[in-house]
């Protein structure tokens, strides 16, 4: 079957750069809408994106791409774009991610990675700025509500729809507008990180960047859905981004108050993508989301244990959720 937007993105590409037998080869295909290619000549090779105008934010990709950069960040730059088609041409940042080289045991990354975190709350935002206000938090939880308990399980509308349960929520939509407000980046985890030349870390996937929670990106790295860091390490890099933090004067605060902004940072973030990956799966047709869901559960149990005002979720975990994950086997 004919690939009618990859043909047309090919002809685009031709055209812009008066090409002749241009052949793509694919790279990948993430949870949103968008597609990478990419077209190798012997002396260069650029990354071609398919991202459809009506689902993909690609004037954010365009004017964020320059503002990371203008940090210093290491990010895709674009060359050339079609807002109409939602084709865009960016320089070519390899294959290599972060996640593998995690899985092999090469855990010093997380240091550099901590450091660009520094760099990526004095982003310059979009203009007009979007915020991770209360509307917006209150907005993800559902996602966990409306997916992954009633979508994804099936669970009684009175299991999870409890005025305890929406106390937790109050609790942690709190704590995250509490927090120093800084650009964040919303996805900074193992696979939107980028090693280069074996030495420099690169960023992609940033145009979801809004104002939001200092912990916010760093409950996304050290808490990531696709690699579990041993708990020491962990807790190591979290002291070590807390210094960091303080010494550039993002942070005030005493060193319990950040670790409990992290943690109940993290636990929204995991609530949210439980409902995402059900989404992923139940509309998308992507099911291998829902591979990683015992490792964001692991995490979301684990810090309600540790708060006592979070005991109505866990205790909703223990009950409902996980003899309903148990009977999908999951």
């Amino acid at each position: 079957m004919t690939d009618i937007r990859q043909h047309a993105l090919c002809t685009w590409f031709s055209q812009h750069l008066d090409l002749k037998n241009v052949s793509l080869t694919t790279v990948s295909a993430d949870a949103s809408f968008r597609r990478y290619f990419r077209y190798s000549a012997p002396d260069t090779s650029y990354i071609l994106v398919d991202a459809p105008a009506a689902t993909e934010k690609n004037i954010e990709f365009i004017e964020l791409s320059t503002n990371y950069a203008a940090q210093g960040i290491d990010v895709p730059h674009v060359l050339f774009y079609d807002l109409e088609q939602g084709f865009l041409c960016l320089t070519d940042l390899g294959d290599q991610t972060l996640l593998p080289l995690l899985n092999s045991g090469e855990l010093h990354w997380y240091e550099p990675a901590i450091a660009q975190l520094g760099l990526v709350a004095n982003v310059m935002p979009m203009s007009p700025p979007s915020y991770y206000d209360a509307a917006f938090f209150e907005l993800e939880l559902g996602l966990f509500e409306q997916w992954f308990c009633d979508g994804l399980l099936q669970l009684p509308n009175e299991a999870y729809n409890q005025i305890a349960i929406k106390d937790c929520f109050s609790l942690l939509i709190q704590n995250a507008i509490e927090q120093p407000q800084v650009s964040v980046h919303r996805d900074f985890h193992s696979r939107n990180i980028m090693v280069r030349d074996e030495a420099s870390l690169s960023i992609i996937d940033f145009q979801d960047t809004v104002v939001g929670p200092l912990t916010y990106d760093l409950a996304s790295l050290l808490k990531d859905c696709y690699f579990k860091l041993p708990r020491l390490e962990r807790d190591r890099l979290l002291a070590l981004a807390f210094e960091q933090f303080s010494k550039s004067q993002l942070i005030t605060c005493q060193f319990e108050q950040f670790k409990q902004w992290f943690d109940l940072m993290g636990l929204q973030r995991h609530l949210k993508v439980c409902g995402i990956f059900s989404r992923l799966s139940l509309r998308d047709s992507k099911h291998n989301y829902l591979d990683d869901l015992p490792l964001v559960i692991e995490y979301i149990q684990e810090t309600c244990c540790q708060y006592p005002s979070m005991e109505a979720l866990a205790v909703l975990f223990e009950q409902s959720i996980l003899p309903a994950l148990a009977q999908r086997k999951i």
